[in-house]
Formats: structure tokens, sequence, C-alpha cells
């Protein structure tokens, strides 16, 4: 029940990035379906305990890859539809702590500990995001690609 909350939870923030973006009406379910597939198997993985860069790096390389299918399918840029799709997939917790651990070495001064927190924090923030941008850009350079690979 938990997992089909947690997709349901990320489809309403897809919804609410659509309207954002303005993206048409017709063309914000396949967003919600991209949302569920990618966030759903981000959150799968996690669950059986993958690593969450891994796990990012495969939600969003499904998603991606679904905007490149309901984008020739519905002839509209795939960016329209990935970008409000993986947005639920950005680390904001991990990049929030990071802020608060320097905030408070700021404060409180320097310590071993919350500059080991906030390291750890800061790089799993980068690491995930890494990992967005790279299960992003696998299908651009599979089926968009002018040139031979090799």
């Amino acid at each position: 029940m938990w997992f089909v909350k947690t997709v349901v939870l990320s489809c309403i923030i897809t919804l609410g990035w659509t309207l954002m973006f303005a993206v048409p009406r017709r063309y914000i379910l396949p967003c919600l379906l991209m949302t569920g597939f990618g966030f759903g198997l981000k959150t799968a993985l996690v669950y059986y305990q993958v690593n969450l860069v891994i796990a990012s790096f495969f939600g969003a390389m499904l998603a991606s890859f679904l905007g490149v299918y309901f984008s020739k399918k519905h002839t509209l840029p795939p960016k329209a539809l990935i970008s409000p799709s993986v947005i639920c997939m950005m680390p904001g917790i991990a990049a929030y702590k990071a802020m608060v651990s320097m905030v408070q070495i700021g404060y409180f001064g320097f310590s071993e500990e919350l500059f080991n927190q906030m390291m750890g924090y800061l790089f799993e923030a980068l690491f995930v995001t890494s990992g967005l941008v790279l299960g992003l850009s696998i299908p651009g350079l599979l089926f968009y690609r002018r040139r031979a690979i090799v």
C-alpha cells in the first residue's frame, strides 16, 4: 500500500509541474504515466536495497525512454514530457540537509562531525543529480544521434 501511495503522490507533484510548465492538457496523462513508471522503478529498487544513485539512474532512464516513445507517438518534443516527470526524483531533502549543516557550521563554528555530515549530504545530492542527468541523456544518445557511435 505504501508503494501505491508514494507513486500517487509523485504523480500529484508531476501534475503540478505540468500545469506550471503549461503542458497541453492531452499530454498530461503521458507525463503522469512516465512519472508512475520511473518513480515506481526507483522506489522499488531502493526498497530492495539498491543504491539510491543507481536506482535514480534507472528510474530516470525508464522515464526518458517512455518520453521518447510518447514524443514520437504524439509528435511533441521529448523534453516537454520528460522534464516534469523527473522533477519528483530530485534529491531535495539531501540538498536541504547539506545547506542546514552548512548554516550550522557558520553559526556554531567548525566541527568535524558537522562537516562530515554536510559533505555526506552534499555528495549524495550531487551523485543523485548526476545519476538523473545520465539517465535522461541515454535515450537521446541512442535515438537522436546523427553519426555512428563507433
